[in-house]
């Protein structure tokens, strides 16, 4: 794999902390994640990446790429190196 992203990517933290900006992400339409009978598809966007770029994100954050913004709804996945957030678009 030459890049690991879809786009670089700023995140605004909800509660007021300073912007990084220009880390890599990638972007995962129609998100699986797991249930209570298996794996299921949703309509939440997943946003995935590195930890060593950005340590983690909360529910009301913000994540900017390509000029679409992101709000992040939960966090669904750390393996202690790569993060992902479900996230819906944010039409703000």
């Amino acid at each position: 794999m030459k890049t690991f992203a879809d786009g670089r990517a700023t995140h605004q933290s909800a509660s007021g902390a300073p912007p990084s900006c220009g880390f890599e992400v990638i972007i995962d339409h129609n998100l699986m994640m797991a249930g209570p009978e298996g794996m299921f598809q949703t309509n939440k966007i997943g946003l995935s990446w590195r930890k060593i770029d950005l340590s983690g994100a909360s529910r009301g954050d913000v994540f900017i790429v390509g000029g679409q913004r992101f709000m992040v709804e939960e966090m669904v996945a750390d393996d202690g190196h790569i993060l992902t957030a479900a996230c819906r678009k944010d039409l703000c």
